[in-house]
């Protein structure tokens, strides 16, 4: 951003470090939601075929959830 960009947001009450900080939050929030999947796909691999019957899933869907990357949906 040039000294003018910085000085035009500035006098509407912009600030670049509001631009970082939202940035840094929805990284936190990308990193906590792929973790918290991850997790979530490990614990299927714990479960049962019984459990996983009763919540959907059979025991070939927990191993395809399980070897996805964590930033897939």
């Amino acid at each position: 951003m040039s000294h003018s960009t910085i000085a035009r947001h500035s006098a509407h009450g912009y600030h670049p470090m509001q631009a970082v900080s939202a940035t840094l939050a929805r990284l936190l929030r990308s990193f906590y939601a792929w973790n918290s999947r991850r997790q979530g796909n490990a614990q299927l691999l714990l479960l049962d075929d019984r459990e996983l019957k009763d919540i959907g899933l059979s025991r070939a869907q927990a191993l395809f959830q399980h070897d996805k990357p964590f930033w897939r949906v």
